[in-house]
């Protein structure tokens, strides 16, 4: 019992200098794509038109504070041959958001709720959603 107590006493201070060589920074949701053959171009067009609209309505609200799209340049099987990356302003601007907002934010961006539906609906034929990933940012001091 008292090796286990040193061990314990000896191992703190560098855990505690550790902690201090990082921060933890904003969230990120990546989602991997993998768009049907032949509809790559038309998929990318799809996110112009939404996606991107959406995002950047997004981020005149305060929530997110950037986005990206990554190519996989030579996917093996069963890899996606997209990703696409939302940096949110924060844990609470993605999950704590208000139903109402997002429903508002549909009507602000389709028109109506049914149009939304509908495009997500043309949307599933250009692609398939592979899985979506939260992380958060870790950059050294």
């Amino acid at each position: 019992m008292k090796r286990l107590v040193l061990v314990v006493l000896l191992l703190l201070p560098f855990g505690a200098i550790a902690q201090d060589d990082y921060d933890f920074g904003t969230y990120w949701t990546v989602t991997a794509v993998d768009t049907k053959p032949g509809h790559f171009d038309g998929y990318l067009t799809d996110l112009k038109a939404g996606w991107r609209k959406s995002l950047d309505i997004q981020i005149k609200d305060g929530k997110v504070v950037s986005y990206q799209m990554f190519a996989n340049v030579n996917p093996r099987d069963g890899e996606p041959n997209l990703w696409l990356l939302v940096e949110w302003k924060s844990g609470a601007a993605m999950l704590d958001t208000p139903k109402e907002y997002w429903d508002a934010h549909t009507k602000k961006l389709w028109g109506s709720q049914k149009k939304g539906e509908e495009e997500g609906m043309k949307r599933g034929e250009l692609r398939t959603l592979m899985g979506d990933t939260l992380m958060r940012e870790i950059s050294f001091n």
